[in-house]
């Protein structure tokens, strides 16, 4: 799986959100399979359909987005350079979900790509701030919000198993 911004178009960005929690949900689901421990069963199955609730509220906001963003850099590309660079490490972007989950031995391997798939979606998340109007800034504020209790939850979980 490979994604990616050409233009910086609202249809892009928002694109590139949905891919992204499609990715997750997908995860959650397959890695759900993988573990036995009953809480970090009951914790996948919440984030998978919390991944679900966040591509409609990306999908929703498509409306919203300006046709065209517009960065601000100081050079041709800079900004390009630099969304493609945080888009190209997503851990979802690098690897097939089917491989990840394929390869998952312990709970703990789970939690560990359970926790960088919150935040490499938080960075990119962060970015698109800057592509909405204010609406859509409350918007992507709450999904990021979310997103950052979906790390306390793996996090705490990590820590009690």
């Amino acid at each position: 799986m490979t994604w990616s911004i050409l233009k910086f178009t609202g249809e892009e960005i928002i694109g590139l959100a949905v891919n992204i929690e499609k990715a997750g949900k997908t995860f959650y689901e397959k890695a759900l399979n993988k573990v036995d421990d009953a809480d970090a069963r009951e914790m996948f199955s919440y984030l998978a359909r919390e991944e679900e609730k966040h591509m409609a509220a990306f999908e929703k906001l498509g409306a919203k987005l300006a046709k065209e963003v517009v960065p601000n850099e100081s050079y041709v590309g800079e900004y390009g350079d630099y969304l493609k660079s945080i888009i190209d490490t997503h851990v979802f972007n690098q690897n097939n979900v089917d491989d990840l989950v394929k390869d998952i031995k312990t709970f703990r391997e789970a939690l560990a790509i359970a926790f960088r798939f919150e935040k490499d979606s938080i960075i990119i998340f962060q970015e698109f701030l800057s592509s909405v109007d204010s609406t859509g800034k409350e918007i992507i504020g709450e999904l990021i919000a979310e997103e950052k209790e979906h790390i306390k939850k793996i996090s705490k979980l990590n820590r009690i198993s």
